[in-house]
């Protein structure tokens, strides 16, 4: 196993900042999703029920930008550690390139999914203790607000008013905002491309599991 990165006062107090600073925007989202969301709000009233679908990609997009931001505080000071870095990085370190792949060969993995596993090995041991900007990331916190603000507006506005056309349209751009966000902002680009280099590795784990 690795351990976990130590932080100095400095780092640790960036950390709990970022958690502090995103909880409360959070928590708003929280409110809706434990009703069920903006989706049930469309099933639950006849007239909304045909843009049903409006709502429940709304949720989804929402829940997203919550587990990324969530990410950006954990990963403030360094690439968090994954089930996968757990493994391979270790593995990689103790027995180098060649053992590794000869190690899990005799495990009966492919060579081609092995070899994946050992470049993320090396990615991971080059760049988990990397920094993310922390102004940056308190500018990109104030943008993902707006995007829960909206949330909250389509939410009350489907309990409260039959402005069926304005909150599917509005739905519909909180949707394609959020995707936007996460092509455009320079931290959410740089974690979501940190979270896509993670392979596809359930046979491991799952092997991890049982040994």
């Amino acid at each position: 196993m690795i351990a976990p990165l130590l932080l100095n006062p400095a780092e640790a107090d960036n950390t709990e900042t970022c958690t502090n600073l995103f909880r409360p925007i959070e928590n708003t989202a929280h409110a809706i999703k434990s009703r069920g969301g903006v989706w049930s709000l469309f099933e639950k009233r006849e007239n909304y029920r045909k843009h049903a679908i409006v709502g429940l990609h709304v949720d989804s997009k929402i829940t997203s930008l919550i587990y990324t931001i969530n990410y950006v505080c954990e990963g403030l000071e360094g690439i968090p550690l994954n089930p996968l870095a757990n493994q391979v990085v270790p593995m990689m370190k103790e027995r180098g390139r060649e053992g590794f792949i000869e190690h899990y060969l005799t495990l009966a993995h492919p060579r081609e999914e092995i070899e994946v596993w050992a470049e993320y090995a090396d990615y991971y041991n080059a760049n988990y203790k990397r920094k993310l900007d922390f102004n940056l990331v308190r500018k990109t916190i104030e943008k993902a607000e707006t995007f829960f603000k909206r949330y909250t507006a389509v939410d009350k506005k489907i309990r409260s008013t039959n402005d069926v056309e304005e909150v599917a349209t509005e739905g519909t751009a909180i949707i394609e905002g959020i995707k936007q966000f996460h092509a455009t902002d320079p931290i959410l680009k740089q974690v979501n491309s940190e979270n896509f280099k993670i392979p596809h590795a359930s046979n491991l784990l799952g092997h991890a599991d049982e040994m």
